[in-house]
């Protein structure tokens, strides 16, 4: 689906990439297709479904774009859809997620009046599989020194939009990343391009025991460690930033040290621990404790701490 652009609206592109999400995906369209914005283009790239999602995408006819064909991955997909686009602002949209009432109206206006702005994002709600917000997207203004220092990704992916002139200055998404390649593609972008945060609320961020970063924990903490090496490594990083090195490793090793922990994975907890220890010794940490008492230390964290990562899926 695409339209004209009047009053100098900038072309928005979204990509959902899909992979048996029947459940969610109508939602995540409908929030899309009902956008009051005349200068869209829209594409679901599914990588080959078995459940519903075929049928309810055929349900629309002609008013959405959609291909069913295998490929390597989410960031594939989204790839392939961004490559075959024509949008001036490119995002993508993920099949369990949805956007807000008015969001690319607010979002297209922006770019129209910013020039200077490459990269926008907004607020962004945590919601349960019903629908229901259960609470708002930690999300604070962009400053690169302290997205790379403190290793939390502020900025949600379902609320960000992205100029094509960044794609064509750094490329595309790193498709050997399958859960941090929002969070990779900030830290690339950051080194170069501004970006821009507007205190809005843009889209829901579904959150449930399916979600490939929660049930993945382990894998997505392997592929953290491998980001900010990767990022130390890039010959172009700003001296202030390289300066971060030691206590930025140490805080992407400690959530490595976190997740793995959560997912049981208490072994590569520990090589993690170490890891982090050697960047920041006698820095104390909350899971120190528990990792030295093994197997008793995490059964006993899960009835004192909470799993953090489940907390937001509780009904």
């Amino acid at each position: 689906m695409s339209s004209q652009q009047p009053e100098n609206l900038p072309l928005i592109t979204i990509i959902t990439p899909s992979l048996n999400q029947g459940g969610y995906i109508q939602t995540t369209i409908n929030s899309v297709l009902g956008q009051d914005y005349p200068a869209l283009e829209y594409q679901v790239r599914d990588g080959g479904s078995t459940d519903q999602t075929l049928t309810i995408l055929k349900s629309y006819g002609e008013r959405l774009c959609w291909y069913s064909e295998p490929d390597t991955g989410q960031s594939n997909a989204i790839n392939k859809g961004w490559q075959n686009s024509q949008g001036d602002i490119l995002a993508w949209l993920n099949s369990d997620d949805c956007l807000y009432p008015g969001a690319l109206e607010r979002v297209g206006a922006y770019f129209r009046d910013h020039s200077e702005v490459d990269v926008l994002y907004g607020d962004c709600d945590i919601i349960h599989q019903s629908g229901k917000v259960l609470q708002p997207y930690p999300t604070k203004i962009f400053d690169f020194s302290d997205l790379v220092l403190t290793s939390v990704n502020y900025i949600p992916q379902p609320a960000t939009f992205i100029r094509k002139q960044v794609l064509e200055d750094i490329g595309y998404l790193d498709e050997s990343l399958d859960y941090v390649m929002d969070f990779d593609y900030w830290l690339r972008a950051g080194k170069t391009h501004r970006f821009a945060y507007i205190h809005e609320r843009l889209a829901g961020l579904r959150s449930h025991y399916q979600a490939k970063s929660i049930a993945n924990l382990g894998k997505f903490s392997k592929e953290l460690v491998y980001t900010y090496e990767k990022l130390f490594a890039s010959p172009d990083l700003p001296v202030n930033i390289r300066s971060l090195k030691a206590p930025s490793m140490s805080n992407i090793y400690y959530r490595a040290v976190d997740c793995s922990f959560w997912a049981g994975q208490l072994a590569e907890s520990r090589r993690y621990a170490w890891k982090s220890w050697t960047y920041s010794p006698f820095r104390l940490r909350r899971l120190w404790p528990y990792l030295v008492l093994g197997r008793f230390g995490w059964d006993l964290a899960k009835k004192r701490l909470h799993n953090p990562y489940l907390i937001q899926v509780k009904t």
